[in-house]
């Protein structure tokens, strides 16, 4: 008999935290049928109702922030410290939605006397105007529970859709915390639905009901592009936000204290669990040992632990099956040539890995072919730029990128050959900016996040053309 609930362990000492409802495939088909009602009322909401309701949604995240960051570091086991980030983010992006959402709906007005053909353009006016889809699902990844949470749910309800939000199975209390702020701040309950449950159980509803117009997605590249190709089969619209390998790339001019430090951030933010994290370190061979060392010793002084500690800079993984993961891809390194050293151990008794570099590393590695998803850091020499270039594009991914030099003329041209959705020079992989254009090249997505270009792609353009009489 299938349990009827589902149980939420934090990663970093395996207690329950809470429980969530194991939803059947006919539970969610009601959920879905219910956010259409709810497509329906907001559809027809004036804009300055639904951008009233964003900005209180805003408001309450400020409030609640301390709350909702506390149960971030449990549930995702993101460090306090970076868990208040987050929801900083998260209330200031349901303020941007809110702040955008009339530039973006405006409309335009064609001159379309410009145009010989067809006949009689000079009697017609034609304008255009933007209108929401219906039912959006926002497919959730564990990491940012609360951000992609405002990221998928604050364009849809700008301009005009509902939303089923499925959550990662990981860190679903976050989600549900959410929408109980947007119920208080006047959304109808119906406009935003939380559906829970193992994919595997209830993920063909979300994807294929009629009734379902846009699935937006965050995760893995493997499960991303199955979706998308059955999503787009049946004529839905489709925003996947999937893997990375970002590359970083340290040339000899760069100020290595300074690169150093920004990748290790870069790659141990949140136990490297990040999508744009900086995974593959890539350092001209004139400064590798140099740069070896300096990223040692910062290593070194990070912290691991409990999330909820104020000095903690890393917390665990979040799952066993991410050990189990990790563990393969540092042992296939060993097997390969690589020089591994574990130079940073968790406590005992949650899911922590060491942090982990490998020093000596090559193509023939999954650590340099594959997303890795965690607290392992492989570091390759090189001997000139092209060669650079060619392993930094030697992956399926092109989400982010950096170069560090004090030669910008130098990085622009690097910049050029890169094929990634970003290039950041002289700072961190993991910089975005929530209003603006987000997303890789080749298989790191479909679509692009950002509040403006996620509220056109959950929109429809429609001309209306008037013949004068």
């Amino acid at each position: 008999m299938m349990s009827e609930v589902i149980e939420v362990r934090s990663p970093s000492n395996l207690k329950v935290i809470g429980t969530v409802k194991r939803m059947s495939k006919d539970e969610v088909r009601g959920e879905i049928e219910e956010a259409y009602k709810g497509f329906e009322i907001i559809s027809k909401m004036p804009l300055y109702k639904r951008t009233s309701i964003l900005r209180k949604v805003s408001e309450i995240l400020d409030r609640e922030r301390e709350r909702l960051a506390r149960l971030l570091a449990m549930e995702a086991g993101k460090p306090i410290k970076d868990a208040r980030v987050e929801v900083l983010r998260a209330s200031r992006l349901f303020r941007q939605a809110a702040d955008e959402a009339a530039i973006v709906l405006e409309g335009k007005n064609y001159r379309v006397d410009a145009y010989e053909y067809p006949p009689g353009n000079e009697n017609r006016i034609v304008i255009s105007t933007r209108e929401p889809l219906g039912v959006v699902t926002a497919i959730l990844p564990f990491n940012f529970p609360i951000n992609s949470f405002a990221h998928k749910v604050a364009p849809a309800i700008a301009v005009g859709n509902s939303v089923v939000v499925k959550p990662s199975i990981n860190t679903p209390l976050s989600a549900i915390e959410m929408r109980k702020i947007l119920i208080e701040s006047g959304l109808p309950e119906s406009a935003v639905r939380v559906v829970t449950g193992y994919s595997s159980e209830i993920g063909d509803e979300i994807i294929n009901h009629p009734l379902v117009s846009l699935i937006t997605l965050t995760g893995s590249t493997q499960t991303g592009l199955s979706i998308a190709s059955r999503a787009v089969s049946l004529g839905k619209r489709i925003i996947m936000e999937l893997g990375g390998s970002d590359p970083i790339i340290v040339l000899e001019d760069a100020n290595i204290d300074r690169a150093s430090s920004i990748a290790v951030r870069a790659r141990f933010e949140y136990a490297g669990q990040n999508c744009n994290a900086g995974k593959r370190i890539i350092v001209r061979e004139e400064i590798v040992d140099k740069f070896t060392k300096a990223f040692y010793e910062k290593v070194k002084s990070l912290k691991i632990g409990d999330p909820l500690d104020e000095t903690t800079d890393v917390g665990p993984v979040i799952n066993m099956e991410s050990v189990e993961k990790l563990s393969s891809v540092v042992e296939d390194a060993k097997i390969k040539g690589g020089k591994v050293d574990f130079v940073n151990k968790g406590p005992e008794g949650g899911y922590f890995f060491p942090l982990t570099v490998i020093s000596n590393a090559n193509l023939d590695m999954l650590a340099l072919k594959t997303e890795v998803f965690g607290p392992v850091a492989p570091i390759v020499s090189v001997k000139s730029d092209e060669e650079a270039v060619s392993i930094a594009n030697s992956t399926e991914y092109g989400l982010q990128s950096a170069i560090f030099t004090n030669d910008v003329n130098r990085a622009l041209k690097i910049s050029r050959e890169l094929k990634f959705g970003a290039v950041i020079i002289n700072d961190s992989t993991r910089l975005r900016w929530d209003s603006l254009p987000f997303g890789g090249f080749k298989k790191s997505g479909i679509g692009r996040e950002g509040v403006r270009d996620t509220m056109l792609e959950m929109t429809e353009n429609k001309l209306i053309a008037i013949t004068l009489l």
